[in-house]
């Protein structure tokens, strides 16, 4: 088993490579200052390690409508529970990973999702 190369994308916020190794699926992801990802949530749990940059996340418990806030430096784990809507936001320049075994699937949350946009234009 190795390590394969399967896509690559790029915005204003950074690149992303996506891997394969086995039924896993690794994507690192590059985000820029300023800038945000994610703005959604999945049906599975989801893990994102970060290597580098210190970040602001944000994660959304929709039972109860709590929201928490952390920044966050590297190198940390964040391990996000299934239908939690989560953003992370670079404070500095940032990578990090994320692991998963399924097909990537993801719900947009929209008052997350508005954050991102807006930052691109």
């Amino acid at each position: 088993m190795e390590l394969q190369f399967e896509k690559e994308a790029s915005d204003v916020r950074g690149k992303i490579l996506m891997l394969r190794y086995g039924n896993k699926r690794i994507n690192l992801v590059e985000t820029k200052k300023g800038f945000s990802r994610g703005g959604h949530y999945h049906d599975f749990e989801s893990k994102h390690f970060l290597m580098s940059g210190l970040i602001e996340y944000r994660e959304k418990n929709l039972q109860i409508g709590a929201e928490k806030t952390q920044t966050l430096c590297a190198p940390f784990v964040i391990v996000t529970p299934p239908m939690a809507p989560h953003m992370i936001t670079a404070i500095t320049d940032s990578v990090f990973a994320e692991e998963f075994e399924q097909d990537y699937s993801a719900t947009d949350y929209p008052e997350y999702r508005a954050i991102i946009t807006q930052k691109m234009i």
